[in-house]
């Protein structure tokens, strides 16, 4: 990929496109509208490769939206809304109402319909059903005028690839120490630098948080122990109180880890943990649209914020977090998720190639995503010119 592209923003070009001279240009892009047949909505469920576990956050199979307008199929991802039949249903109503009669459509129609959505105020299942569409949306579209997706917004990028972290959390089983030898040692010798664990599953209330957490910290320390090479990323999904937490940072800076990602709710309790620690901290991560981002970057609650594309409204919500926020935050995309999401964090990544150095990955260790022409090497998710996504769920 060239390393001096000619970039243009989201929000330039579609402030552009409201011209007379702007809607000239688009009929001659290499994106303009180009008229199809009606679009129909289906779904594809894939069985998470790793199961789930009862102390996992978000649960649940890849549910997968396809939408076709009779000649090609754009694929959005809606897993992990904890009920992906009301998921289902919440798709069918908002695809009746929003899209159903769409045929000829573009960026500028795209981001119409998500400034018409993004002033609703959806519920969690709500937010992952738009979501999947407007990527699936998207991903036609690009498929539409043969043209890989971030090829919509400039003309090059200067990445190849994107850095992952593996995320095991999917992985584990028994959460034994041989458990999470056995995971840890896969994500060593598949080439990641990096690895994020959930080991707080003790900690399920304030009543004895501190002393329920030596076993959470006694499986880091020998992670440390075992794999000095690697970074080490820790989700403590909200399981404490901040008093009990700053009690746990001294023993957690000698960790060296790489974050700490939601020790309690983003707020402002995170200005006085910024103020005890010198540990990078993540957070943010199911949110719709752009609000709570924008609070979160503007008082530097975080270092790192999460938009998680399959919650945020879809990719274009996601360029609008990513370009509102900039400056301010990194962002690194949620993403415990199926090729779909993982293929569209990376599209947005190459868009604002200066605003990601890593993206969650689950560990998958029986390598079974290869079918979706996904490519991943030495922890590296490479970046190609296929048209859309550039990967394409099992039927």
């Amino acid at each position: 990929m060239s390393t001096t592209p000619r970039y243009q923003s989201r929000r330039t070009f579609l402030r552009q496109s409201t011209s007379v001279a702007a809607a000239s240009a688009l009929i001659s892009a290499p994106w303009a509208v180009r008229a199809q047949g009606p679009l129909t909505l289906r779904f594809r469920t894939i069985p998470d490769p790793d199961g789930w576990h009862e102390s996992l956050r978000l649960k649940g199979d890849w549910l997968v939206f396809e939408v076709s307008d009779g000649r090609l199929a754009g694929f959005g991802e809606a897993s992990h809304s904890n009920d992906d039949e009301a998921c289902k249903r919440a798709a069918e109503r908002l695809f009746a109402e929003h899209y159903a009669g769409l045929r000829a459509f573009s960026v500028e129609t795209l981001a119409a319909k998500e400034r018409e959505i993004g002033a609703l105020d959806p519920d969690f299942v709500t937010a992952t059903a738009f979501s999947g569409l407007n990527q699936a949306l998207y991903d036609l579209l690009a498929k539409r005028e043969q043209v890989p997706v971030w090829r919509l917004f400039r003309d090059s990028t200067s990445i190849d690839g994107l850095p992952l972290y593996a995320t095991i959390n999917r992985a584990l089983t028994s959460r034994s120490a041989e458990d999470y030898d056995a995971v840890v040692g896969d994500v060593a010798r598949q080439g990641f630098r990096a690895f994020k664990c959930a080991p707080f599953e003790a900690v399920d209330g304030p009543d004895r948080a501190i002393e329920k957490a030596a076993a959470g910290l006694a499986t880091l320390t020998r992670l440390r122990e075992r794999f000095p090479d690697l970074a080490v990323r820790v989700d403590f999904h909200e399981r404490f109180l901040p008093n009990d937490f700053y009690t746990l940072i001294p023993q957690l800076e000698q960790l060296q880890l790489d974050w700490t990602e939601e020790p309690f709710e983003v707020g402002p309790e995170y200005d006085e943990l910024k103020r005890r620690t010198r540990l990078t901290i993540a957070g943010g991560e199911l949110f719709w649209g752009l609000e709570r981002f924008a609070e979160i970057a503007a008082r530097r609650w975080v270092h790192v914020i999460m938009p998680d594309v399959k919650h945020v409204g879809g990719f274009g919500p996601l360029l609008t977090v990513m370009e509102s926020t900039a400056g301010q935050v990194e962002v690194s995309p949620h993403n415990p998720s199926g090729p779909i999401s993982t293929a569209a964090s990376l599209h947005a990544a190459a868009i604002h190639p200066d605003l990601v150095r890593s993206l969650e990955y689950p560990l998958d260790r029986k390598l079974t995503r290869r079918v979706t022409r996904e490519r991943v090497e030495d922890g590296v998710l490479l970046l190609g010119d296929e048209p859309g996504w550039g990967v394409e769920p099992p039927a």
